[in-house]
């Protein structure tokens, strides 16, 4: 069974570099930690901060009040200011990781057209469906308020 991919698109008022930028090195600031990360789900309080090493093999995780790193995913492709695809797998096991792809392209006004494709469904089984389900909504959120929002300001 082929699922298809979740994708998002959204417009964000600065230029593709700044906002390449504040996607990868502020995620802390426009992602909410307090409901989509790993930390609350194993009890305890929403981690510090979100780390994106911003290279291929490079990992993105967690860091906890503990200080304890929790894997999120493995930067695949790579290119500064365009481009940037990972692993996804936050609270479960490598070989359950999706697949994340986020684009930044200048628009002719000058603005960012950023598009994220989230597929590989297959790869979480018999609750494929019901999780790209939830991941439709979420990212929507997350991408076209969230780091729309912080990166317009920023």
């Amino acid at each position: 069974m082929s699922l298809d991919p979740v994708k998002v698109v959204t417009k964000v008022n600065r230029g593709p570099s700044e906002t390449f930028d504040a996607f990868m090195s502020r995620v802390s600031h426009w992602w909410p930690l307090e409901t989509h990360s790993v930390s609350p789900y194993l009890g305890e309080p929403a981690p510090e901060s979100v780390v994106i090493e911003r290279h291929e093999g490079g990992k993105i995780f967690e860091v906890s009040t503990k200080g304890e790193h929790r894997i999120w995913g493995t930067i695949l492709d790579y290119q500064e200011g365009r481009r940037v695809a990972f692993s996804w797998h936050p609270g479960s096991p490598e070989n359950e990781a999706t697949t994340v792809t986020v684009d930044f392209e200048l628009a002719d006004d000058g603005k960012t057209i950023v598009t994220l494709v989230h597929d590989g469904w297959e790869a979480r089984g018999d609750k494929a469906t019901e999780i790209g389900g939830n991941y439709l909504t979420g990212w929507a959120d997350i991408i076209q308020n969230r780091f729309t929002d912080f990166a317009n300001v920023v």
